[in-house]
């Protein structure tokens, strides 16, 4: 029910020509993405790590999911490339980008701190170091740089 009220939407969208460019762009990618699955013009091991993004003055930009993926996808540019014009796509050029994970991912996101477990944080020899070298040191940005470092995270013992 929800997907057919979903579809009486969109079709209303696309019938309003405020909105006609952006489904037309979205249509051709969306196209550009069924025929790169389908020619192999990326290997599907990498096709699922990668998206298209946008595609602007006829240059394509392609999303990695990481750093291997995007170093492999941009030694593959070229044949990636002339596959596309091949193929009738008016692409000049290919851009490889990294895509930001979500911020909701949990892949990506650091656990949070466990009641009674210790806080992570600077060793007690490193606070020991640091509280030296700020009474060390004359008034300057350092020292303070480096006392609240220590006062905010309630490391400093005042060594005057």
């Amino acid at each position: 029910m929800a997907s057919k009220k979903l579809n009486i939407y969109l079709h209303a969208l696309c019938s309003n020509s405020d909105y006609t460019a952006l489904f037309s762009h979205a249509h051709q990618l969306k196209k550009m993405e069924h025929m790169l699955a389908a020619s192999a013009a990326i290997p599907a091991h990498l096709l699922e790590h990668c998206k298209l993004g946008p595609l602007f003055r006829s240059q394509l930009t392609l999303l990695a999911e990481n750093a291997s993926v995007a170093a492999r996808l941009k030694h593959m540019t070229p044949s990636i490339l002339q596959k596309l014009q091949k193929k009738g796509w008016q692409i000049s050029s290919i851009k490889v980008r990294i895509q930001k994970p979500a911020s909701g991912n949990p892949a990506t996101t650091f656990p949070k701190q466990q009641p009674g477990n210790p806080k992570p944080g600077i060793s007690s020899a490193g606070i020991e170091y640091l509280n030296r070298l700020a009474h060390t040191l004359p008034d300057c940005e350092l020292r303070r740089s480096i006392e609240h470092l220590l006062r905010n995270q309630s490391y400093i013992t005042i060594l005057k």
